[in-house]
């Protein structure tokens, strides 16, 4: 019978084993080792299942897509638009080649459509109803705009993958409104 001993070959000879090597430590060590690891594990799966369940769970509710933001969107006609946000919108056109979406609109209610150049979440969008892409400007001006009565203003759109052509149908989105499709012109 042949009895292997930690830190010792076969023939019983000395090895040189580190700290780390579990050979070379007394079994009594080994177990609490082992046993610490186990709990180690069952405490974090305890934590971390109930929050996966509830990110799983709550996520899709969330994480609603621009394109849902928009359909959902409340639709209204172009005076209604006006009226909420104090804007009118005069254009919506292809440009720069088709890699360019100019929207440009005048302000009749300074007050109303001031937080429009400067509020990522109310900056336009525009929303092309028969494919779901949703054309957002890529940041708020970052720079003091002086908000006028009368004034006429515009936003460039990069017109991603050509999803608006001359003669698409498009819904400006603005604070949860949508207004009814235009035709966009060139």
């Amino acid at each position: 019978m042949t009895v292997h001993l930690p830190g010792r070959d076969g023939g019983g000879a000395a090895v040189l084993t580190t700290p780390d090597d579990p050979s070379a430590q007394p079994p009594r060590v080994r177990a609490a080792r082992s046993s610490t690891r186990s709990w180690t594990i069952v405490i974090a799966g305890v934590l971390l299942l109930p929050l996966s369940v509830v990110s799983i769970l709550t996520l899709p509710a969330i994480a609603r897509t621009r394109a849902e933001i928009a359909a959902a969107a409340r639709v209204v006609d172009t005076a209604t638009l006006e009226a909420e946000t104090g804007i009118r919108v005069n254009l919506v056109a292809v440009t720069a080649d088709g890699g360019l979406i100019d929207m440009r609109f005048t302000v009749v209610d300074q007050v109303k459509a001031g937080h429009l150049f400067h509020d990522a979440a109310s900056m336009p969008a525009l929303f092309v109803e028969r494919s779901g892409a949703v054309l957002s400007a890529s940041h708020p001006l970052a720079h003091k705009v002086t908000v006028l009565n009368g004034a006429t203003y515009f936003l460039f759109f990069a017109n991603s993958g050509g999803a608006i052509q001359s003669g698409t149908p498009v819904s400006i989105v603005i604070d949860g409104l949508r207004t009814a499709p235009i035709d966009a012109q060139s």
